[in-house]
């Protein structure tokens, strides 16, 4: 079977939403789509998954920048299992589990019959003629710092046959297709994003991160990680301006004045853009998905960087 055959095959089940919020959201997405049309792929991010029932995932902490990090987060969660749990049997299998974990860099383990696997999201920014997409006026954005991580909803079940609105449909349509450019990347990781495509066709749309680019010499980049809400993106670049920006340009007394006032402003009056002394911040909307096959949720690639060692395989190394 050929790629578009492959691809014919995907179904996006829509579903029409006639509530207010819904329309409003579903306008706004519009509207965005046609002022920022174009789509950049950015750096991945990665969590884990356990099989739930029906070829259904519930996807738990995609917030690691490593398949490292998403696999200490894994053995973390699966810690509190075993200590939560008076079942010997329950024990004596997370113990094993946790143990290879421990050791090796495995993405995939079965507890009680369920896989737990290591997880691969792409991200995206989408960008018009000013630049990267800011925050929208439907983005959920609370002042309230303890109100953020639920926000990305670590706990999420996932149903790729599930019926959705018109605006996700779109996105994900317009998402799933999406590889690295080939001059921009390494020849593997052109490679494996290419493959994806085809080897895992369908696409779930995951909550909304948002991040800080910074505008350098007329382009865009990266200038924070990508967090839950466009409030967390702000307190990124205020920390930015307050603690690193001094050093990493070796301000002179009156410019670090300048930037520490820049981040006072901010803090007293939230705004998704600003310049200080020539230097131009602005807060991003970051889309994620999880691209899926009939076998589930797509895992770490080949050309993924995977630096960290396992806890145990650290320790050695220092011993």
């Amino acid at each position: 079977m050929g790629d578009e055959e492959q691809r014919a095959a995907v179904v996006l089940r829509v579903q029409r939403r006639d509530d207010p919020v819904g329309a409003v959201t579903e306008d706004d997405a519009a509207r965005r789509g046609a002022a920022y049309p174009n789509i950049r792929i950015g750096a991945p991010l990665f969590g884990h998954a356990v099989q739930a029932d029906a070829g259904r995932w519930r996807v738990h902490a995609v917030v690691s920048d490593t398949p490292q990090g998403a696999r200490d987060n894994l053995a973390h969660h699966l810690r509190e299992q075993r200590d939560d749990t008076n079942d010997p049997a329950v024990v004596v299998e997370l113990t094993a589990v946790l143990d290879v974990l421990d050791r090796e860099k495995v993405d995939e383990v079965v507890v009680d019959g369920r896989a737990h696997r290591i997880v691969r999201v792409d991200t995206f920014a989408r960008f018009g003629p000013d630049g990267p997409e800011p925050p929208r006026p439907t983005d959920r954005d609370p002042r309230d710092a303890a109100d953020h991580d639920s926000f990305l909803d670590e706990n999420i079940v996932i149903d790729p046959d599930a019926a959705t609105g018109m605006g996700e449909a779109m996105l994900r349509a317009e998402l799933i297709t999406a590889h690295y450019p080939r001059a921009q990347v390494p020849a593997s990781v052109y490679t494996d994003s290419v493959a994806a495509v085809t080897s895992h066709p369908v696409g779930v749309v995951l909550p909304t991160r948002h991040a800080a680019a910074e505008c350098v010499d007329g382009s865009w980049r990266p200038y924070s990680r990508a967090v839950a809400t466009p409030q967390l993106a702000r307190d990124e670049i205020a920390f930015g301006l307050r603690h690193i920006e001094p050093r990493l340009r070796r301000l002179t007394d009156e410019q670090a004045t300048a930037y520490q006032q820049a981040a006072d402003n901010l803090d007293a009056e939230p705004v998704d853009e600003l310049t200080v002394l020539g230097h131009r911040l602005r807060v991003t909307r970051i889309e994620t998905l999880l691209r899926m096959s009939t076998d589930g949720p797509e895992g770490p690639r080949p050309s993924d960087p995977d630096p960290d060692q396992p806890p145990a395989a650290d320790r050695h190394q220092q011993d």
